[in-house]
């Protein structure tokens, strides 16, 4: 049986890695996935469950229990019937979006460094806008399968802003080494990252558009991190042999 409820309490990785273990072990929970926010858990059982034995269990692993979430006019506690709106579109939309920008100022010059710099401008500056609309909301997801701020919760606060750093440099010293190198070294630590919450029995929402737009942890994230590693390697490449 597929289940979905509104945990409260949530509030960092550890929460969600208590609960995961909880619901695997004495509910028998599979394919458990958590919303961008955290607040959402829905998984999969065979065994029959209700809001009573949910709260008992959440109660023997902390200050967690099922909450009351807003449906249309009514309200409604335990399993909640949403709709399941993550989907890749908003990823695809975007790169589109930026591809055919970018390729409209870079057609001048005529030259492929010229429009990785601005790709990389746009894609950052659009990435961290979209993640500063809730601050609070991507730290909390991204801490859920970032490597570092899984670790060290306050990285999810300070990500956006070194993507939008990232951004604005891209617009000034896009031939730099040493900032071409940073940008290679800390999309290579998210791109392993997200490949490891792939790989893991747990599927999360993607933070990589925030959590204004519910995007899937999925092979699309994978290629956002890794298209973003690799093209900082071809700068780095260039600015060597230059």
């Amino acid at each position: 049986m597929n289940y979905k409820y509104y945990i409260n309490g949530i509030s960092c990785a550890s929460c969600i890695q208590k609960i995961s273990a909880l619901l695997t072990s004495e509910l028998n929970a599979s394919n458990i996935n958590f919303s961008a926010n955290n607040s959402i858990v829905e998984f999969e059982s065979s065994i029959l469950i209700n809001v009573k034995q949910l709260n008992m269990s959440l109660a023997k692993i902390g200050s967690y229990s099922v909450g009351t979430v807003a449906i249309g006019d009514s309200e409604k506690s335990g399993p909640i019937s949403l709709e399941n709106k993550s989907s890749y579109k908003p990823i695809y939309i975007i790169f589109t979006y930026l591809i055919l920008v970018n390729i409209v100022i870079s057609a001048e010059s005529m030259q492929w460094s010229g429009f990785m710099a601005h790709f990389m401008a746009s894609f950052f500056l659009v990435f961290s806008f979209f993640k500063l609309l809730d601050l609070e909301g991507f730290a909390r997801g991204y801490s859920s399968y970032d490597i570092i701020a899984k670790k060290f919760w306050r990285y999810g606060y300070i990500y956006p802003f070194i993507e939008l750093g990232f951004g604005l440099t891209y617009l000034i010293l896009p031939h730099n080494l040493y900032f071409n190198l940073a940008v290679f070294v800390i999309m290579l630590v998210s791109s392993i990252g997200v490949i490891k919450a792939k790989l893991s029995k747990q599927q999360f929402e993607c933070a990589c558009v925030g959590t204004f737009l519910k995007v899937p942890l999925g092979s699309v994230a994978i290629i956002e991190d890794l298209l973003m590693t690799i093209m900082s390697l071809v700068m780095i490449l260039q600015i060597i042999h230059l």
